[in-house]
C-alpha cells in the first residue's frame, strides 16, 4: 500500500514535467541532465486594465432539451389495460354504493317472475343467475326488444 502511494506520486511528478515540456528525469540520459538546477519561470500576472474588458465569445452555447420517447405499442396497450381496470374498479364501486343506497332505503330489488330472488349487486353473478333460469332469459329478450326497438317489423 505504501508502495502504491509512492508510485502514484512518482507518476504525477512525471506528468507535471511532461506538461512543462521537460522529459522525466528517468527518461533523460545521465549526460543530458543539467548540472545546474533549472531557473524557475517568473509567474505571469494579469493586467488589471485588460482583465475586466468584455470580450466577444463566438462559441456556440449548448442548451439541453427534453426529448420524450414515443411509447411502444406494448406500453400503449399496457396503459389501456390499466385504464380499463381503473374504470372497471370505479364502476364496481359506484354500483356497490348504489346497491347500498337501495338496501338502506328498504327497497328490495327482486325478480317479479320467480318469487323474489334478490339482486346481490355483483352484476356478473346476477346476470349469470338470470340466464340460468327460463324467466331470466325471457326477461333479457323482452328487455332487448324494448331497448332495441324492431322498427323494420312494423
Amino acid at each position: 500500500m505504501a508502495g502504491d502511494l509512492e508510485d502514484f506520486l512518482r507518476r504525477a511528478a512525471q506528468r507535471r514535467q511532461a506538461n512543462a515540456g521537460n522529459p522525466p528525469a528517468a527518461a533523460r540520459p545521465a549526460a543530458a541532465q543539467p548540472a545546474v538546477p533549472e531557473q524557475r519561470k517568473r509567474p505571469q500576472y494579469s493586467n488589471h486594465r485588460t482583465e475586466r474588458m468584455i470580450r466577444e465569445v463566438e462559441e456556440e452555447i449548448y442548451v439541453a432539451e427534453v426529448v420524450e420517447d414515443e411509447p411502444s405499442p406494448w406500453q400503449e396497450r399496457q396503459r389501456k389495460i390499466e385504464e380499463a381496470k381503473r374504470a372497471a374498479a370505479e364502476a364496481e364501486s359506484m354500483a356497490a354504493k348504489a346497491m347500498d343506497k337501495v338496501k338502506k332505503s328498504g327497497a328490495q330489488a327482486s325478480h317479479p317472475l320467480d318469487g323474489g330472488p334478490q339482486m346481490t349487486g355483483n352484476v356478473a353473478a346476477d346476470l349469470i343467475r338470470l340466464l340460468h333460469s327460463p324467466q331470466g332469459v325471457q326477461q333479457a329478450v323482452l328487455l332487448r326488444e324494448i331497448l332495441d326497438r324492431p322498427i323494420d317489423r312494423w
